[in-house]
């Protein structure tokens, strides 16, 4: 009987049926093992042919994002051989004026190089996205993570080249620095605060994350240190301040120090005082929603994927003893998504531009739900597609999008809108060259024209009804109290504005009759696409 029963046919198969499961099981290692995973050159070039998809049929489109025309007005400036904020000014850290500089004196004139700052820079931001998370979850996941990343900068948003764009090219190898070996190095931190601090001069808001990063370094040399450099914290916040003694140096021997000051600390002050962390958190609650509205495909399964990566490292966190390199992993991904959440709830403004900073740690989190999925024993392989589905979800709809604009480019480069372009060149040939022109709205023209604003303050045309901004740099006597007035007063030649309004809409909110003032003295003599030009009668 015995005997019989060891040779039993049917429990013989269930024993050999459940050996068969248990060699196929999903586990995390045999998702990341599974086909041919991608080394590390293969992967760059599928992201970089990404980007290119993506982002190429914007390289040429002139309306994108009106900031992007105010750092290209500063880049022009600096191009001439000025310090940034000296001769005129614009909210942000002058490492962004200082790039579009380089490339403006490198290149001139070129929209096109200008825009490949920004693919360059989200290619640098994806690719250390597949770095980051290829240490936790296999390459295959990882580089889901980072063509997420690509798409999440490429969508509804980021086509142009935001400032948030080379500050997440500086974030992203700074975050891997901290998690690419089992122990924190002297010179891992170090070049991570070098750039962190590049970070942060591209975006102010970063010195959260600079200051978070830090902090965690110190707890970690003081309670793991076998896990970091015991002065790790120390050559992280050293290297860090290498960029801004070299920017003060350079500024004080210019004699500019007060200048230097009142953009990077006195205004931005001023700027983030402007509404409560409630306010601006129910502002981009708010925006959220009806962006996701906009593009689902985009913002709904990477929130879906994301939250599920949290959810999953969450034990990751509580269970540090047992797996203290998964630990650290998760511990410096939350501490950078949170700092900049934080960053951003205490900027005094809300615009949905600024998660772009957010979004490769979200991407990181996405890719954080496959191993998860995997662990789900006979509900893992449903698991693993519905994560893999949701993960190709905003790769495809930017994918099916940006490939039809950018062959369309391809072919047929004429087909891109030039309608500033033209604007500045009737207005050249009308003899507008070295006549006052105010940009309203549409002030990429200033650029063509080769043209200052007519306030130093008003390289971002709205900024001058601003109080927050106008009243800062007023009382340091950079410019006066009532800069409208003064310009509509002198009666410039020629107006610039869009068909759209925008352009009169912040002037009549500074409280001006800019359309009384525009029918009494000046007539409509062009209209290009949505540019409209009045000139002085």
């Amino acid at each position: 009987m015995g005997a019989g029963a060891a040779r039993n046919p049917i429990a013989s198969n269930c024993r050999h049926g459940r050996a068969i499961m248990a060699s196929r099981a999903f586990t995390p290692q045999r998702l990341a093992r599974a086909g041919s995973a991608p080394a590390t050159l293969p992967a760059a070039v599928v992201i970089a042919l990404f980007v290119l998809l993506a982002r190429g049929g914007a390289f040429l489109t002139e309306h994108i994002d009106s900031d992007e025309w105010s750092y290209i007005l500063m880049g022009a400036d600096v191009a001439k051989g000025h310090l940034p904020f000296v001769h005129q000014f614009d909210l942000k850290p002058p490492v962004v004026f200082l790039l579009f500089g380089a490339v403006i004196a490198t290149f001139g004139k070129s929209l096109l190089a200008i825009r490949l700052i920004g693919a360059l820079a989200v290619f640098t931001a994806a690719f250390f996205t597949f770095l980051i998370a290829r240490r936790a979850t296999g390459a295959w996941p990882a580089l889901a993570a980072a063509l997420m990343s690509v798409a999440l900068c490429s969508g509804t948003l980021g086509l142009d080249t935001s400032s948030e764009l080379p500050a997440i090219a500086f974030m992203m190898p700074a975050t891997w620095l901290l998690v690419r070996r089992e122990t924190v190095t002297l010179a891992d931190a170090a070049l991570c605060g070098l750039l962190v601090s590049l970070a942060v001069l591209t975006r102010t808001n970063l010195a959260v994350v600079a200051l978070a990063f830090g902090l965690l370094l110190l707890a970690l040399a003081v309670m793991r240190p076998a896990r970091c450099a015991r002065h790790a914290w120390l050559a992280y916040g050293l290297a860090g301040l290498v960029p801004l003694a070299m920017l003060t140096l350079v500024y004080a021997l210019a004699g500019e120090l007060a200048t230097f000051r009142l953009a990077m600390i006195d205004v931005p002050l001023a700027y983030s005082g402007q509404l409560s962390a409630l306010d601006v958190l129910r502002l981009h609650a708010a925006q959220y929603y009806y962006t996701a509205q906009l593009a689902p495909l985009i913002y709904v399964p990477t929130t879906l994927l994301a939250l599920a990566g949290m959810g999953a490292s969450l034990p990751l966190l509580v269970r540090h003893r047992r797996d203290p390199d998964k630990a650290w992993f998760a511990l410096v991904q939350w501490t950078g998504m949170v700092a900049v959440l934080a960053s951003l709830l205490i900027g005094g403004a809300a615009y949905p531009h600024y998660w772009l900073q957010v979004m490769p740690f979200l991407a990181i989190f996405a890719a954080l739900a496959f191993p998860a999925a995997s662990r789900l024993g006979r509900l893992a392989p449903s698991a693993v597609v519905g994560a893999a589905a949701l993960a190709a979800s905003p790769v495809i709809a930017v994918l099916v999008t940006g490939t039809a604009q950018t062959v369309k480019l391809a072919a047929n480069p004429d087909s891109a809108d030039h309608s500033i372009h033209d604007a500045a060149q009737w207005i050249r040939a009308r003899g507008g060259t070295g006549s006052p022109v105010w940009a309203l709205h549409m002030h990429l023209a200033l650029f063509y024209l080769d043209t200052p604003p007519l306030s130093r303050a008003g390289v971002y045309p709205s900024n001058l009804s601003r109080k927050a901004i106008i009243d800062t740099l007023a009382d340091h006597d950079y410019v006066g109290h009532d800069e409208i007035g003064r310009i509509m007063a002198s009666t410039p030649r020629f107006i610039v504005t869009d068909s759209m309004g925008r352009g009169r809409a912040w002037v009549r909110d500074a409280g001006r009759d800019i359309d009384g003032w525009l029918g009494a003295r000046y007539r409509l003599v062009r209209r290009m696409g949505q540019v409209e030009i009045y000139e002085r009668i």
